[in-house]
């Protein structure tokens, strides 16, 4: 997969939301005190919604 800026080749950073499994250590008001990460869990991306930094238009995924 490759992903590719539809308004200019050159640009070549691109942003997208993740859902990053951690392990949070709460206190008993809730409030998060430590994390760390969940190796066991996987982390979530949809590619679909990512865009470009530079302009903000979505990418093109492109399959190798």
């Amino acid at each position: 997969m490759k992903l590719r800026c539809p308004n200019d080749p050159e640009h070549k950073e691109f942003v997208v939301t993740a859902m990053v499994p951690e392990i949070w250590l709460l206190n008993e008001d809730g409030d998060c005190e430590d994390a760390w990460a969940n190796d066991r869990a996987e982390t979530i991306a949809d590619f679909t919604e990512a865009h470009c930094q530079e302009c903000s238009v979505l990418v093109v995924i492109e399959e190798e």
